[in-house]
């Protein structure tokens, strides 16, 4: 679930010729975020081929950059962002858990499309590692420009409208390619056993891997709307002081 955007950055109030300490930001370490998100969505809109095509090309800098966000919890967790430390975990752990514990085990999911609605002369819908991409990378690109501008001293109000409101439709298209993702895995995942431990055994003890993930998977149920929810009062309460400040 894609929650990044919405978590209001680390503000500092500095002294009149007093340098900010860019290190200490959340955007101090972006630079390899930055051109990771930029190669990941050229290949997944531009480079053309097959799903299987475009994970060949973002499987490292994807793999790299997703685990690296481990340390955005740590910043949220010692305080040197304002982001809440558990939704900011929640987002980082069910990125990984897609990443490391859905496309790097099954092929479906990085080489298939899941249809979701199919009817004559009408446009597929259909969702997979591109819509999952598109999600992901248009939500970075976004923030990290904003970051950015921030550093900066600049706030331009076209951007915060985009971080505080293109959630609404990449948010569900995010959290859609999610659990179509581990759809597409079921049937390898159950098949192999991945991660699992069956019994008998010299400890007594069994673990079902496919079965976690569809407690995972039903969680988003409860999750989903109090997650979006939360974005959505963030983006009242940042966007609506915006525009009270402006017409002042």
């Amino acid at each position: 679930m894609s929650l990044q955007s919405q978590t209001p950055p680390h503000t500092n109030a500095h002294r009149p010729n007093t340098p900010p300490p860019f290190p200490l930001t959340s955007s101090s370490s972006s630079s390899f975020h930055r051109a990771y998100i930029l190669y990941t969505t050229y290949h997944t809109m531009f480079s053309g081929g097959t799903i299987s095509d475009i994970w060949n090309k973002i499987e490292l800098p994807l793999k790299i950059a997703q685990t690296a966000a481990i340390v955005e919890v740590l910043h949220s967790a010692v305080g040197l962002v304002r982001s809440p430390v558990f939704i900011t975990a929640i987002q980082v752990a069910s990125r990984l858990w897609i990443l490391w514990g859905i496309l790097d085990l099954a092929p479906a999911p990085r080489s298939q499309s899941l249809v979701l609605l199919s009817l004559p002369h009408l446009p597929r819908i259909a969702i997979s590692l591109v819509t999952l991409m598109l999600a992901w990378c248009t939500t970075e690109i976004v923030r990290y420009a904003f970051f950015a501008l921030k550093e900066m001293g600049l706030e331009p109000y076209y951007i915060k409208w985009l971080r505080y409101t293109l959630f609404i439709v990449l948010y569900p298209l995010g959290v859609a390619s999610e659990l179509g993702a581990v759809v597409l895995a079921n049937a390898y995942l159950r098949k192999t056993g991945m991660w699992s431990w069956s019994m008998p055994n010299e400890f007594n003890f069994a673990f079902d891997y496919w079965l976690i993930c569809w407690v995972a998977v039903f969680l988003y149920l409860p999750g989903f709307p109090v997650l979006y929810g939360y974005m959505l009062s963030q983006r009242r309460k940042v966007l609506g002081t915006s525009r009270k400040t402006k017409l002042s």
